[in-house]
């Protein structure tokens, strides 16, 4: 399903699509851009009716696409893995707004959060599996990647790195799955703040509201026991968090 909440009137709309999606993205031709295990579709909101725009993926049916977020040229940036989780299987794909595609790295295994540098300089790419937030230096007008390394590693006590997004200032927030918190990187890598979640599975997060100062922050509730929900109650709900001082950055729709 697609969750479309507004924030003013807190009321919350939800598309059942009858198939597992992991990204939904505004496109300026109208509608949003979903990623599903059969393909990127657009999703007409009012019909509820997906139409199929590109499939990257369409030679590894095994494979699922997991997190996406476009650059400042609208073009999208998507992740996959194995359904099974199978090592080194993922991939990292750019996606134009022609729907044409090019694979852009490979060797995955937990393909998750992205994000860029305020100056455009830098992407930053998780692969949650190795509990590591890569680097690349970016090429804006190329679109493309080069130079990868680790910039963020979780020892294995420490949860593990999920979806990401970055603040006006360069810093990285990243939610840590299984660690009840979301955490403030310098982008040095160097961790500078941790807020405590009532819940233990933190999925992503990005700025929104007028001013780009709230911090939305979902959260996961699946393979969780019962004895794990009792005291998580709040799993799988969206939190807004007021950050003193820090705004984010504008998130960018798809161009196509």
């Amino acid at each position: 399903a697609v969750h479309c909440f507004d924030t003013v009137q807190r009321v919350d709309r939800e598309v059942k699509l009858g198939s597992m999606v992991s990204v939904a993205i505004p496109k300026s031709t109208g509608g949003l851009l979903v990623a599903t295990p059969t393909g990127l579709m657009t999703l007409d909101i009012e019909s509820k009716t997906l139409s199929a725009f590109c499939h990257p993926e369409s030679d590894r049916p095994g494979n699922r696409y997991n997190d996406g977020k476009c650059d400042r040229m609208g073009r999208l940036w998507i992740g996959s893995l194995d359904m099974a989780t199978a090592a080194n299987r993922g991939n990292l794909f750019r996606v134009d707004p022609d729907g044409s595609w090019k694979k852009m790295d490979t060797g995955f295994t937990v393909a998750n959060g992205l994000g860029w540098s305020p100056d455009n300089r830098q992407m930053y790419f998780t692969d949650s599996f190795r509990r590591t937030v890569y680097v690349y230096d970016f090429d804006f007008r190329a679109g493309t990647i080069a130079n990868r390394r680790p910039l963020i590693t979780l020892a294995t006590t420490d949860g593990t790195p999920d979806g990401l997004t970055v603040d006006e200032q360069g810093c990285l927030w990243v939610a840590v799955w299984d660690a009840w918190r979301i955490s403030r990187y310098s982008p040095e890598g160097e961790e500078l703040l941790r807020i405590s979640m009532p819940v233990p599975r933190p999925t992503s997060c990005c700025f929104g509201g007028p001013n780009l100062d709230t911090l939305y922050v979902t959260s996961a509730s699946v393979r969780l026991n019962e004895e794990a929900l009792l005291a998580a109650p709040l799993s799988g709900s969206l939190f807004a968090i007021r950050v003193p001082g820090v705004r984010g950055l504008p998130e960018t729709t798809f161009a196509g």
